[in-house]
């Protein structure tokens, strides 16, 4: 038989009336446990030998807690101290005082139900060997505290309590005929505690993992907002480059239609005749050869208009304003 041990010694008071001494199974090691705990799930649990062992200096000092219902688990409601742990074959067994005074009720629950109590260990930084197994693996843990329940409630049923009210144990122990399946109970209980930390654990693993998909897509999603902003930049410094554009225009066809109506008000004054004829700019000259235009007196506008299509705004109205200074057309 292999056995660890740690523990503390707490001064002896004789018939200290809050301090009842409580001895227990809490789980076993090395064996899967019978149900699957809270949070596995639906897997089976198994707490190792070394895990077990590499965690017993965690126990020593933590506390008990309870539910007035026995179903589970309460941290804020300690009703105890667990002052000694040690693994004895497969068996992690602890003691420690219940505050007996301030949980007149528990005791007195104690007493009447002790065929059905047993204990769960919690545990944090729970680290599980492959958690796709059909059985969850331990390898390490550290135990924050202990609770009583039923056994029904727990993962291994066949975990204990004995309590010392009155100077003499008294325990809730399964029935002899049950002591060799108390291995097997144990390590379900095991597992309520160890599962819940684990899928504590898988489920921040998985939430860290969603944490980098979302940012993934919101990157991908800065960069198509990224590139709808430039393509916007892009139409509206369009769209002001053609507003200029159209505001030029408008303002040559502007000048274009006040020259007409000068050149329509001189109309009138021009002289007529090769006497009246001047000579055109070489540049006009070039610009009406250019579009094939042969110079003759008393040209149509509405003609040359069409016929100078080719030039530009500015080019047009210069080459009508030379000619119009010419006498070429009315």
């Amino acid at each position: 038989m292999q056995m660890k041990a740690l523990a503390v010694e707490m001064p002896r008071v004789n018939r200290h009336p809050n301090r009842a001494p409580f001895k227990g199974v809490l789980t076993v090691v090395d064996s899967p446990s019978q149900r699957p705990p809270t949070g596995a799930r639906g897997r089976r649990v198994m707490l190792t030998r070394a895990a077990a062992e590499a965690a017993l200096p965690s126990l020593i000092g933590m506390a008990l807690d309870y539910t007035p219902a026995m179903d589970g688990h309460d941290a804020r409601r300690k009703v105890g101290i667990i002052t000694s742990a040690q693994i004895i074959g497969r068996e992690l067994v602890i003691d420690g005082y219940l505050f007996a005074r301030d949980f007149p009720d528990l005791m007195q629950q104690m007493q009447s139900s002790r065929e059905a109590l047993g204990l769960s260990y919690e545990l944090a930084d729970v680290r599980v060997e492959d958690v796709a197994a059909s059985i969850w693996k331990l390898l390490e843990v550290t135990f924050t505290g202990a609770a009583i329940l039923l056994r029904t409630k727990a993962a291994y049923e066949g975990t204990w309590i004995a309590t010392d009210v009155h100077g003499q144990m008294k325990a809730t122990l399964p029935k002899r005929n049950d002591h060799r399946n108390i291995g097997e109970k144990m390590e379900q209980l095991s597992g309520n505690e160890n599962l819940n930390f684990a899928a504590i654990t898988e489920r921040m693993a998985a939430a860290a993992e969603a944490l980098n998909t979302t940012i993934s897509r919101l990157e991908a999603q800065h960069q198509g907002l990224s590139a709808q902003i430039e393509r916007i930049v892009a139409t509206v410094e369009q769209n002001e480059a053609e507003s200029a554009l159209r505001t030029r225009i408008a303002e040559l066809e502007k000048s274009n239609c006040e020259l007409r109506v000068k050149l329509d008000a001189n109309a009138n004054t021009v002289q007529s005749g090769p006497s009246a004829r001047k000579t055109l700019p070489p540049v006009v000259s070039a610009l009406l050869a250019k579009t094939g235009v042969e110079v003759t007196d008393g040209m149509d506008a509405a003609a040359l208009d069409a016929t100078l299509a080719a030039l530009s705004i500015e080019q047009r109205i210069a080459v009508k304003s030379q000619m119009a200074k010419a006498g070429l057309i009315a």
